[in-house]
């Protein structure tokens, strides 16, 4: 299970032909068979991304914009492996992490994926929380998790399940000292008895390298990562990566996005 902040269309990381091929090589050359993405604007971004990945991935989860109606495009998407799962688009679709319909307003977006070979049934959710320090903006991604945690369990006892869920995204926290307290993981704790799948990964892999890279040649060497996948009671989590593309001791440029893909290894039970 991935996740990965592609960085939105902006003067910074304008999204050139070129730079979609790098988000390209990255989703399609690290493994993974199911990734979340954060800032996939389905107007601007998406679109182009998916024509260069839809021969190995899948996305059909009810995230883009309802025309006529106050839903906006929620900006995360799913993408999984065609070959190895199958993805409900009856039991998909976006969460307001903010109950609100305004511009500011965060989303996230959740499907029920199947593997094909055991049948194993989970919900993924790929998330992006508000971004910013202080109190305030802490407790706000606080309540943001609990929203996101309380609808995808409502999901869960809609259809009299027992699915386990996957919540991956950018949560824009971390234990640094820079926030008050960590929300998304106190209340994923509290909400869900969720564990972050790096904190309790058997392996870990450039553990070291921030999942916000921040556009500096020069790697931040911190495990205070902003990116997590948190994973509810029953997943074991064999390894955790964050994904890297280096030239000697520094980041290789020009930057696919300011954020590191990562990847967990996870056992599903089913």
């Amino acid at each position: 299970m991935g996740s990965f902040n592609i960085h939105k269309d902006d003067a910074v990381l304008p999204w050139t032909s070129k730079r979609r091929n790098r988000v390209a090589s990255q989703i399609l050359g690290n493994g993974f068979d199911v990734i979340g993405l954060q800032e996939a604007n389905g107007n601007t971004i998406f679109p182009s991304l998916y024509r260069k990945v839809k021969h190995r991935f899948a996305a059909n989860a009810r995230c883009a914009k309802i025309k006529g109606t106050r839903v906006r495009d929620a900006r995360t998407r799913i993408l999984y492996d065609r070959a190895r799962f199958t993805g409900s688009r009856a039991i998909s679709g976006r969460i307001r992490l903010d109950r609100s319909y305004a511009k500011s307003a965060d989303y996230a977006c959740y499907q029920l994926i199947t593997e094909k070979a055991t049948g194993a049934r989970f919900l993924v959710v790929s998330t992006h929380l508000v971004n910013g320090p202080g109190a305030a903006k802490d407790r706000r991604r606080y309540r943001q998790t609990r929203t996101m945690i309380a609808d995808t369990l409502a999901v869960r006892r809609a259809h009299g399940a027992t699915w386990p869920i996957v919540w991956a995204g950018d949560y824009n926290s971390s234990g640094s000292r820079k926030y008050t307290f960590d929300a998304p993981r106190r209340a994923m704790r509290q909400a869900a008895g969720a564990r972050d799948a790096y904190a309790v990964a058997r392996v870990r892999k450039n553990g070291s390298y921030n999942s916000a890279n921040q556009l500096r040649r020069r790697p931040w060497r911190t495990h205070h990562h902003v990116d997590h996948v948190y994973v509810s009671s029953g997943v074991g989590v064999a390894g955790f990566r964050v994904v890297v593309r280096l030239k000697g001791k520094l980041y290789r440029t020009p930057f696919t996005s300011d954020h590191n893909p990562i990847r967990a290894r996870l056992r599903i039970p089913y």
